[in-house]
């Protein structure tokens, strides 16, 4: 069996986590999102991984763990990515995003639905209750024989979403031939094979990671924590007073000095730098060459490579790399309540000009590469700083900051002389 990762697109709604990189890149864990998802289809059993990657032909030069890699010139859609990796194909393949940990679970049950039901195509479907956000399937007698991407609200056809996982067969090129290619050539293609021929459908319950926005990571973050057994290197440099309690990762050459309180499930990664008296709980991704200077807190945050803090709180947050942040800053992770609860968290997505719900109630701020943030500074709930921006000390961030923007408070200065008796 052979499987197809498509990585080929601009991940802009993942900004500014994607300002540098493909989002597949994204470091969790001391490696990139797409390897972790290539470990899990080798560990399936799939013979052969091709990634579709843009021209740029970053992800190639970043991972050497799959066995082809193609590219996809211009930005035609998914459709037109897959044909980029046709001649490396034959008889049933998979079809898959750059992030899939649980994967392998659903792999065999599609391969069996096919062979039972004869079938060229098998979807993964999940319920959902939105069913105007993504492709819903409609079905007869437990087949599917169309797909409707992101119906008007009350037209959907069922309540039965695709996940970006799909099992098909190499007659599946002979339909992309004969449909227009654009954004949504891959499901034109796929509603004419499903007129001549009905899909199978492995329904399950449970919901399947995949990213798209930035607060996507943190549950990619908890999957790979679960996947992962406690292990703290005897080649890292950990205090006799430090307190390390839970599901903790500590790697080789870390340093974790007094008192440090350490509450898994955390990763700290190579040469990572814990202060003393620092806080770090609920799933806290600390990436290589990171540092935490004392008194600080940190919750529930995935930080990129080469990044620091020197005290203050982040919580619920994802920080890029090369980004530094002064001394007692704060990132807010919670809003006022309203009639007695916490509301969700709304952002405004950089470069899309419009806002998003995120469904969280805990949720702090989506901080991009090369930041350099002042003392004293307060970031405000669902904030996001894109890349290289700087923020000045003392500021209150209520709103996004833009890549390259300097954002600081323009005080006045006034010096007085007391008055002569």
């Amino acid at each position: 069996m052979k499987a197809v990762i498509l990585a080929a697109g601009s991940s802009s709604r993942f900004k500014p986590l994607s300002d540098n990189r493909h989002k597949g890149l994204t470091e969790v864990l001391g490696r990139p999102i797409i390897d972790h998802t290539i470990e899990e289809l080798k560990n399936a059993g799939v013979d052969e991984v091709i990634v579709v990657q843009s021209p740029k032909r970053e992800i190639e030069s970043q991972i050497d763990s799959a066995d082809h890699y193609v590219v996809q010139e211009e930005p035609k859609g998914m459709g037109n990515a897959l044909r980029q990796a046709e001649h490396l194909l034959d008889g049933s393949f998979l079809v898959l995003t750059p992030y899939r940990a649980n994967a392998a679970k659903f792999f065999e049950p599609m391969i069996d639905k096919a062979e039972e039901e004869d079938s060229d195509i098998v979807f993964v479907s999940t319920p959902t209750d939105e069913p105007e956000k993504y492709g819903i399937l409609e079905l007869q007698d437990g087949k599917a024989v169309d797909i409707v991407e992101k119906p008007e609200p009350g037209e959907a056809p069922s309540n039965k979403k695709v996940v970006g996982m799909y099992l098909l067969s190499e007659s599946f090129f002979d339909y992309l031939e004969d449909v227009e290619t654009w954004e949504y050539q891959y499901e034109d293609a796929l509603a004419k094979q499903m007129e001549d021929k009905p899909a199978s459908v492995l329904e399950i319950k449970e919901e399947t990671n995949s990213i798209k926005y930035p607060w996507d990571l943190f549950s990619v973050v908890e999957e790979l924590m679960e996947k992962r057994e406690e292990n703290i290197s005897d080649k890292a440099e950990v205090s006799d007073s430090a307190e390390i309690k839970g599901n903790v990762i500590i790697e080789e050459g870390a340093k974790i000095y007094e008192n440090a309180s350490i509450k898994g499930p955390v990763y700290i990664g190579k040469n990572a730098v814990v202060g003393d008296h620092v806080l770090i709980r609920d799933h806290v991704a600390l990436e290589e060459n990171t540092t935490v200077g004392a008194n600080t807190e940190i919750k529930n945050t995935v930080m990129q490579p080469n990044s620091s803090i020197h005290s203050g709180f982040i919580g619920d947050s994802i920080i890029g790399q090369n980004t530094h942040i002064g001394a007692e800053t704060v990132v807010a992770n919670r809003r006022f309540r309203r009639e007695g609860k916490r509301p969700e968290i709304e952002t405004h997505l950089i470069g899309k000009n419009r806002k998003k719900s995120t469904g969280k109630t805990f949720l702090g701020a989506f901080i991009g590469d090369n930041v350099d943030i002042g003392v004293n500074v307060s970031i405000m709930p669902g904030v996001q700083i894109g890349s290289n921006a700087k923020i000045g000390p003392g500021t209150v961030v209520t709103e996004n900051v833009e890549n390259g923007e300097t954002v600081y408070v323009d005080q006045e200065l006034v010096r007085k002389k007391s008055e002569e008796k």
